[in-house]
């Protein structure tokens, strides 16, 4: 995995996570319900975990993982 795409995977992570305290902050100013910030605090907290979680796999990952499979046959090789 080149070293640009991780870069861009950990700013994805960085604007969703800072998102959730932003979102609580403008809930205040603005006076919004708190259903609605609840609401959207448990959406993004669930794109950061899947987020994390995902960043997380595939940090060691070349491209050239054995199950990768490039042609559809199915066939393995062994």
């Amino acid at each position: 995995m080149k070293r640009s795409t991780k870069r861009i995977r950990r700013f994805l992570l960085f604007l969703v996570g800072g998102a959730m305290p932003v979102i609580l902050i403008l809930g205040m100013v603005f006076r919004l319900p708190p259903s609605l910030i609840t609401v959207l605090i448990l959406v993004l907290g669930l794109m950061l975990a899947a987020m994390w979680l995902w960043y997380q796999a595939n940090l060691d990952a070349t491209g050239d993982e054995w199950w990768q499979d490039d042609q559809a046959s199915g066939w393995r090789g062994y």
